[in-house]
Formats: C-alpha cells, sequence, structure tokens
C-alpha cells in the first residue's frame, strides 16, 4: 500500500517582503503568496500602486505593510524593513523583484552613462540593500529564504541589454559566493528566472516587440510558494528557469547537480593544471 501524498506545508503565519510589489511580477507574487496565506510586505515607488496591490492581497485575508522606497538607498531600504518588521513580524521569505532594463536597446558604447548606472544600480544595489537589510535577522534566527529575480539574459546576455545582462549575471556571481555559506547559517538563496512575462518592463523592450508566445507567470509565482514552503531548498544556490525547468525534475537530480556544480556561475579551467582549478 503506497503511502498518502504529503500536505502541502502551510504558510499561514510566515511573512513575504517583496520589492518593486505594485505592479507586474511583484503584484503577482504578492497576491500569489497571499492567496497562499502569508503575511506581505510591499515595497516600492509608486504609493498609489502598492495600495492597491495591497487591497487585493487582503481580500486573502492577508496583512500588509506598504512602504515607499527606492531600494537603491540604503537608508530608505532599511527603514522600509524595519517597518514591515513592525507591523508584520520577521521576514521568512524576501523577494528581490525590484528592476530595471536598458532603454533605447543601444550598443555599450552608445549607451546613456547615467541610464546605465540606474539599471545596473536598480537590479544590484537594490538586491544588496534588501538582502542585507533582512538577511542578518534570518540568520540569527537560522530560518529564511531568499529570492532573486533572475533572467536567462544573464547568462545568454543580450547587446542591446548590456547593464540588465550584467546586473543579472552578477547577482548569480553573489550567489556563487554567499550560498553555500548561508545554507549553512540556515539561509537559502535562489535566482529564479520567470521567462519572458509580459508586463510593463518587457512590453518596453526590442527584443519582445511583435512577441506572442509570453510565458505564462503562473509556474514562477508557483516555484515562489513551493521556496517558501522549503520543498525546493535542495536546489538553493542554483539557477532555476520555470519557463522551462521541470522542477520536480531537477528536485530528483538535486544530488548530481550539486556534484556537477552545475547551474552556477563560474569560470571553467583551462585545463588540470590551471590555477582556477
Amino acid at each position: 500500500m503506497s503511502a498518502a501524498p504529503r500536505s502541502p506545508r502551510s504558510l499561514r503565519g510566515q511573512v513575504a517582503l517583496i520589492t518593486g510589489a505594485g505592479r507586474g511580477i511583484g503584484r503577482l507574487l504578492a497576491v500569489g503568496l497571499a492567496a497562499e496565506g502569508m503575511a506581505v510586505g510591499l515595497i516600492g515607488r509608486d504609493r498609489r500602486r502598492l495600495d492597491d496591490t495591497a487591497r487585493v492581497c487582503a481580500r486573502h485575508g492577508a496583512g500588509t505593510a506598504v512602504s515607499v522606497a527606492d531600494v537603491r538607498s540604503v537608508k530608505e531600504v532599511r527603514e522600509a524593513a524595519q517597518a514591515v518588521f513592525a507591523a508584520l513580524g520577521p521576514v521568512d521569505l524576501l523577494v528581490n523583484n525590484a528592476g530595471l532594463a536598458d532603454r533605447g536597446e543601444t550598443p555599450f558604447w552608445e549607451t546613456d552613462p547615467e541610464h546605465w548606472w540606474e539599471v545596473f544600480e536598480t537590479n544590484v544595489r537594490g538586491t544588496v540593500n534588501a538582502c542585507q537589510a533582512i538577511m542578518p535577522e534570518m540568520i540569527r534566527r537560522r530560518s529564511g529564504r531568499i529570492v532573486n529575480v533572475n533572467s536567462a539574459l544573464a547568462v545568454k546576455g543580450d547587446l542591446r541589454y548590456s547593464a540588465y545582462s550584467g546586473s543579472k549575471a552578477s547577482l548569480l556571481a553573489l550567489t556563487s559566493v554567499l550560498g553555500t555559506s548561508l545554507t549553512e547559517r540556515g539561509v537559502h538563496l535562489f535566482d529564479i528566472s520567470p521567462g519572458m512575462v509580459r508586463t510593463d518592463m518587457t512590453l518596453g523592450m526590442a527584443v519582445c516587440a511583435g512577441r506572442e508566445d509570453w510565458t505564462d507567470p503562473a509556474p514562477f509565482v508557483a516555484a515562489v510558494v513551493r521556496v517558501a514552503r522549503g520543498e525546493l531548498d535542495p536546489l538553493a544556490g542554483r539557477f532555476l528557469h520555470t519557463g522551462r525547468d521541470d522542477l520536480d525534475q531537477l528536485l530528483a537530480g538535486a544530488e548530481r547537480l550539486r556534484a556537477a556544480d552545475a547551474r552556477t556561475l563560474r569560470m571553467r579551467a583551462h585545463g588540470q593544471s590551471d590555477w582556477i582549478v
């Protein structure tokens, strides 16, 4: 007689903090997590959009906390994190979703430097600021999960999106540095790409002009829910693409992934005598 399947772990009583929660993927995630019983802290730059997201989340009975902040500001992010902590309690899941893509789709040497850095700093500095605001408490409790919303452009680069591609690759590099140490401290870090989901940002990207085969965001939301439940912990530190990956298949091969150091950003050695081996 086969064993009965396990019931999914309840997320009630847990707290999620989502950056860039006013629209697009951030809004979808906030509503999806609220529907699963999580309280949600919402950070973004547009108060009206954040309040609207909060109202939808509240329909699921979720506790909400809204903080207006530019993720590039250490001070604003820390104040926002403190406000969420005061309203909802310690954060169990941090989702670094706030991000920008290159405007104009020009080669690197023709880009506007100010805009290039705005994209890079939003995607990298914003993620670092949020992690440094939340991670110490997770480590103290030896419990927490962090999702960086990443992209296939981190590994497949596009000359038209040098800031976006470079910034997302930087997040993979950061995960390769922090992943194991965080896991040893009870915190699991993930880089997950949702694919080309139809949002305001992707609609403005030249690479998406005329696109009709948009990626369904539902698998991404479902994956983040599974992260929150702890179901994907064996895949922490690995790059996941919910638009293409079979997560159950990857879970079944998690030991092989670790043994091969697969789905991580690394420099490949030039033979056995290379110093980086």
